[in-house]
């Protein structure tokens, strides 16, 4: 059984957990697009417990990550959970805070950590640097061997540990450099670092969106900027747009250039989403990049979002509703079964991407996290396709994948979840919320990271999933037995191949033409 242990929160942890909706929260749409079980997908998904042996692993969620060398790289983020929710509580321990660079060889099962703080000689950073270093919820972006990461929440005042906030940095991580430095180099942390802030004082300063490089051009979307001691109650200043800057980095000297920010709408209010490059396979053969966003919070009544929004290459977002009213005026979107409207895993999550160049289908797998629907047909609330709906957002251990075919049609389907593993008390964790999908080495992946479906046969382990918040409950708030923590979790993912059904049917001809004609229709 696996001990569950109990850590109390800062209130900057109450900022990367779901606030508890009222009852009355509404949804952007009253219902969902039925979500499919048992369908006919070309794969199948499997998650198995993977034992790092001895090798330190940090407990942290809602952190910065990267890959080097086959190593991972992750920086900032948090060590606790929640468990209750004081709104009176001021104080921030610096205990809760990852300040280490980490550095995790999942093959050899080795690990390596070095402080940023400046009482190690070997940082060069100054306190107000390190807080801008260690936030949670930021976004970040890897290209080549350098890691960028913009925004998100912390502390803002070395000397005041009640100020907190949004920052408006740009960073970039040197990561040959930060990890030989994070396995005991010579040199200074803050030799592998350069930062720099927006003068306008608005591009970088977001805290729970997302940023991905699409055709040369970091495209950061949605989420919001939160400033002051946080409260679940309130919320912070949605950005309700996505904004396309260019980045200049000689390695030396760090820059970027504003391409243009999309015009704030109300249907864009939304953070704490999944957002994941995608491929769409044009009439010539070629492929073109882009992003979609999937769900995520809070709508202006504290509910869900449910329709996705597809982000273009330059950086448009459009929501994908069919040209119906966007924020469901009158019931339009739930009256079309036209409109998908997602129910599963609408929260972020572990997620990885695959794309069939045959076939033209984006498949994006959700792994966990917090979901408005699970998959219980025994239970007296599941409806005739066996979901059972809870408006107040439980965590999951269920997992998902959403499916865009070539023609741009949406389809949910159910895969699975999580391997059974057990608190103390005999109550089941649920994993996955802000958690992070590493890829394995030797995976073939298109040049937006995306991997390459048609390249995989039989079953084989695309990666791992580490981190992210752990629950014993499907609530944790309002419930005295809920408890949440950091997880140090790791899974193996693992992608098995099914044949398609032409291949199958090619498959019995050739066997029937071996046994010389013995089959019979």
């Amino acid at each position: 059984m696996m001990k569950f242990q109990i850590l109390f929160p800062s209130l900057l942890a109450s900022l990367i957990f779901l606030v508890a909706p009222s009852a009355f929260a509404a949804n952007q749409t009253a219902t969902t697009t039925p979500v499919i079980v048992g369908g006919d997908l070309p794969y199948r998904v499997s998650l198995q417990r993977y034992d790092m042996a001895t090798a330190e692993v940090p407990s942290l969620h809602s952190f910065a990550a990267a890959e080097h060398d086959g190593q991972w790289v992750v920086i900032a983020g948090l060590t606790n959970g929640l468990h209750g929710f004081d709104l009176n509580q001021s104080t921030l321990p610096d205990s809760k805070q990852n300040r280490d660079v980490w550095v995790i060889d999942p093959v050899a099962k080795t690990s390596w950590h070095r402080t940023l703080d400046p009482s190690d000689l070997g940082s060069g950073l100054t306190e107000a640097q390190v807080l801008s270093l260690t936030t949670a919820n930021s976004q970040f972006e890897q290209i080549g061997s350098r890691l960028y990461m913009t925004g998100g929440y912390g502390d803002t005042d070395p000397l005041d540990d009640t100020q907190r906030g949004t920052f408006n940095n740009l960073t970039a991580f040197d990561l040959p450099g930060l990890v030989d430095w994070a396995k005991g180099g010579t040199g200074t942390a803050s030799q592998h670092i350069r930062q720099i802030d927006d003068p306008t004082g608005e591009t970088f300063k977001i805290t729970g969106g997302d940023m991905y490089e699409v055709d040369g051009q970091m495209q950061l979307v949605f989420g919001q900027d939160y400033e002051g001691r946080y409260r679940g109650s309130l919320n912070g200043e949605y950005s309700n747009q996505v904004r396309t800057f260019t980045i200049q980095d000689d390695g030396t000297t760090l820059g970027f250039t504003t391409v243009q920010n999309s015009t704030p709408e109300d249907r864009f209010r939304r953070r704490d989403l999944n957002v994941y490059p995608t491929l769409t396979k044009n009439g010539d053969g070629s492929l073109s990049e882009a992003l979609t966003v999937l769900a995520g919070v809070f709508t202006e009544t504290n509910g869900a979002w449910t329709v996705p929004v597809e982000v273009d290459g330059a950086g448009n977002p459009v929501q994908a509703d069919g040209g119906l009213d966007p924020l469901n005026a009158g019931g339009v979107l739930d009256n079309s079964t036209a409109v998908f409207k997602q129910g599963m895993n609408i929260y972020h999550s572990a997620k990885l991407g695959l794309f069939s160049e045959g076939s033209g289908d984006m498949h994006q797998l959700l792994f966990g996290g917090i979901t408005m629907q699970e998959y219980d047909p025994t239970n007296p609330a599941a409806d005739a396709n066996g979901f059972v709906t809870d408006q107040q957002l439980p965590n999951t251990n269920q997992i998902s994948s959403v499916v865009r075919d070539e023609n741009g049609k949406y389809e949910q389907h159910f895969l699975g979840e999580y391997p059974e593993l057990f608190a103390d008390d005999n109550s089941r964790l649920r994993f996955g919320s802000n958690a992070e999908f590493f890829l394995a080495n030797g995976i073939d992946t298109f040049d937006n990271g995306v991997i390459d479906l048609d390249a995989l046969t039989g079953t084989t382990q695309v990666g791992y999933i580490y981190g992210g918040l752990i629950a014993n409950a499907p609530h944790v708030f309002g419930n005295p037995t809920g408890l949440s923590s950091a997880s140090g979790e790791v899974f193996a993912v693992l992608i098995t191949r099914v044949p398609e059904p032409t291949s199958l049917i090619l498959a019995l001809v050739v066997m029937c033409s071996l046994s010389a004609g013995r089959c019979r229709a």
